[in-house]
């Protein structure tokens, strides 16, 4: 039989374990994940649009937790900024941070889950949990198909009867003899019209014609084809309205034409589209269809045509 003295020995042995159990099993008990939530300001908006993503938690006494200022593995989205959040008070408040994403495709998109890292206080081990992920829907902004863009009309065929061939010769003969009286009178003309600085839809067209001659999007340099046709645009907008578009980013130079009255509101939203239309193939490597490309340079020519000044419109209908 156990003596006394082993027999306390062996109950306060006992009570140790089961005490140290205890305080392991309620250690457990205390750091269970923090329940996530995530929030978009939006269920649909439209490419390149800023998206905002509240992911929050509930304050537990004794956990500690840590949102990342940067998420990592966003698949199609691009982060752009991120800011805490804390709300509420007692029982009721919360903490998170607020994520600034975009994305440049269309279609339905998910927005994958962030690693958020949490832990006892005043302990070292962090433990990860992660957000749920949620839905959202982007869409275009070109509409597709427009409807100013017309079949080019057929060439005219030419008869070949002898009497048209006759009296094709007669007008050279003519032409040549008219043609030599008057070209002094020509050529001064041209030095006069030379001498005479360029309208800046004069400029804005002949770039426009170089760029469709140069046939980059045929080539495969779509980058190139979409940076070279927002130039022209920029630069006529120079010329013709001073506005320093060459010199501001699009957001910047959005703002400012905002407040001008030198646009009336339909040309601004069409500046809107074009602009936006063109960063997203330079900056986020937008795959625009070839009908996208069409209606993004038919968009750059009415735009020259609808805002050349006054006279110059006057002239041309004369």
């Amino acid at each position: 039989m156990m003596k006394n003295q082993e027999i306390k020995t062996f109950l306060l042995v006992a009570v140790i374990m089961v005490l140290s159990f205890s305080v392991c099993m309620g250690a457990i008990d205390l750091l269970q994940a923090p329940i996530v939530t995530v929030q978009l300001d939006k269920s649909e908006v439209n490419v390149g649009d800023k998206i905002k993503l509240d992911v929050t938690c509930s304050v537990v006494k004794d956990i500690e937790v840590s949102f990342p200022e940067e998420p990592e593995n966003l698949g199609e989205f691009s982060f752009l900024e991120s800011n805490p959040i804390k709300s509420g008070w007692g029982k009721s408040s919360k903490i998170g941070r607020e994520y600034i994403l975009s994305v440049y495709t269309t279609g339905i998109h998910v927005v994958p889950p962030i690693e958020i890292k949490y832990r006892l206080k005043n302990t070292q081990d962090w433990e990860i949990t992660e957000s749920p992920q949620i839905p959202i829907e982007v869409t275009s902004l070109l509409a597709g198909g427009d409807s100013d863009i017309r079949d080019l009309k057929g060439l005219v065929s030419l008869g070949v009867a002898f009497s048209l061939v006759m009296t094709g010769f007669v007008l050279l003969i003519l032409g040549s003899v008219l043609g030599i009286i008057l070209y002094d009178k020509f050529k001064k003309q041209a030095a006069i019209r030379a001498s005479i600085p360029k309208s800046a839809d004069e400029i804005a067209y002949a770039r426009l014609n170089k760029l469709k001659a140069d046939d980059l999007a045929g080539k495969g340099l779509v980058k190139e084809y979409y940076t070279a046709l927002s130039g022209i645009v920029r630069e006529y907008l120079e010329n013709r309205f001073r506005f320093r578009a060459p010199e501001m980013t699009t957001e910047e130079f959005l703002e400012s034409i905002r407040v001008s009255s030198k646009l009336e509101n339909e040309y601004k939203d069409i500046l809107k589209e074009f602009l936006s239309h063109c960063d997203m193939v330079k900056f986020a490597k937008y795959g625009p269809l070839p009908i996208e490309m069409v209606d993004v340079f038919s968009s750059a020519e009415r735009f020259v045509d609808k805002t050349r000044s006054i006279e110059e419109k006057e002239v041309a209908q004369a």
